[in-house]
């Protein structure tokens, strides 16, 4: 799949400069059928992305239209329709390229071209959740059982990419973390997970065996106190850090892949500051996975979920079950953006080096599409810097469900 977009997305091609031919006193006759007027049925597909920098960017709409094309029409089989690029994707005859040719607001006219997935691998004794974001048919058995197979394309799982837990901290000495795991801020000075949530969400995030991006570096920032509660001040001031981490290390330039913070935590009503600060650190290009929420209503109230879906950047995440059903408890609606695996999650836990827990919630699902991006951040830098792109990604390789909302994937299958 990441062949898919660098082939078929990032591929940006310069088009000839805008040609009026001169007019003449008495052009020679046609007849009606050598010059179409209208778009014809059939060609082959072909791939347009508008000019971002032209000085009037027109809406896809305006662009399908001149072509006597819309979103609807059997021939357009994709639009894209992103903060960062915008375009679509249709079959088309030399009428409708002539036409385009001629777009001085059109950047990009590629034929479409046939790829394939990349060979698989994959890895035994992996917990459900793995397996179900790894693959397009379903699960059975038992969740609490370390019996499934996770598959991947990339072997590099998240090698490189920085992956920052803001939550109660990260007990860095469990085993599956294999020395990969640090602590680096904690409100109060103490750096220890006293209650086990943060490093749970590490170990599905990026542990060995447990989790999705098991190569990756993974960094504790703690926000939340040993109950699992907080204040807001504490969330910004964490994020606050990731984002001065990030921009540092992203000016030396060495051994720098990229940057996504997890936060699997949420507010009983929105709050501004948290919204703010999230906004800030994906502009300043760090991805962000948010949890939607247990309260089994509109995700839109509560923040930082509310950042996310069509409300924003980042990448807000429901809970689903082994049955592939939105979780009871799961937050919804148009701030979520996807749902993964969220009850009978077992992940590392505090109190011994092979400690592991069964949870269920939002904060389970979150670290799943957490561990995706780093995954695909290692093996895509033009993926890795723009979380706009990297959120189209995710929604695109993501399946459908019957309800018509999407499930998180890494694309392998």
């Amino acid at each position: 799949m990441d062949v898919f977009l660098r082939n078929l997305i990032f591929a940006w091609l310069l088009l000839p400069a805008l040609v009026v031919a001169a007019p003449t006193s008495a052009p020679a006759p046609t007849s009606p059928s050598s010059t179409p007027t209208s778009h014809q049925a059939g060609g082959e597909e072909h791939i347009v992305i508008i000019d971002k920098n032209a000085p009037v960017i027109p809406q896809v709409a305006e662009v399908l239209n001149r072509l006597d094309l819309h979103e609807k029409h059997p021939d357009v089989r994709r639009v894209f329709n992103n903060s960062a690029f915008q375009g679509f994707a249709a079959s088309m005859k030399s009428h409708c390229l002539d036409l385009l040719a001629n777009m001085s607001d059109v950047s990009t006219v590629e034929k479409a071209v046939t790829v394939s997935r990349a060979s698989i691998d994959t890895r035994p004794n992996a917990p459900w959740g793995l397996q179900r974001i790894s693959t397009a048919s379903s699960v059975g058995g038992s969740p609490s059982a370390l019996a499934y197979t996770y598959s991947y394309s990339d072997s590099s799982l998240g090698s490189g990419s920085d992956v920052y837990i803001i939550d109660t901290g990260i007990y860095t000495e469990h085993n599956v973390f294999g020395g990969r795991a640090k602590m680096l801020w904690s409100f109060d000075g103490n750096t220890e997970d006293k209650d086990g949530h943060g490093t749970h969400v590490a170990g599905t995030a990026a542990g060995a065996i447990l989790g999705i991006a098991s190569n990756a570096n993974i960094y504790g920032v703690k926000a939340l106190d040993a109950d699992g509660g907080g204040w807001s001040s504490n969330v910004v001031a964490g994020i606050d850090y990731v984002l001065q981490r990030h921009d540092a290390r992203r000016a030396a330039g060495a051994n720098f892949t990229g940057s996504v913070m997890s936060m699997s935590l949420a507010t009983t009503s929105p709050v501004t500051a948290i919204t703010q600060a999230v906004n800030a650190a994906v502009e300043a290009g760090i991805h962000a996975c948010i949890a939607a929420g247990n309260s089994n209503t509109d995700a839109c109230s509560s923040s930082p979920a509310s950042t996310g879906g069509t409300n924003g950047r980042a990448i807000t995440v429901g809970a689903i079950d082994m049955n592939t059903q939105r979780a009871s408890f799961s937050n919804y609606g148009s701030c979520v953006d996807l749902y993964a695996p969220g009850v009978g999650v077992v992940s590392s836990w505090i109190g011994g080096q092979n400690m592991i827990n069964i949870l269920d919630g939002t904060s389970m699902a979150t670290p799943h599409v957490t561990g995706i991006v780093a995954y695909a951040m290692s093996n895509n830098s033009t993926l890795a810097q723009n979380p706009g792109l990297m959120k189209e990604w995710i929604r695109m390789v993501a399946l459908p469900l019957r309800d018509g909302t999407l499930m998180a994937t890494n694309g392998a299958y």
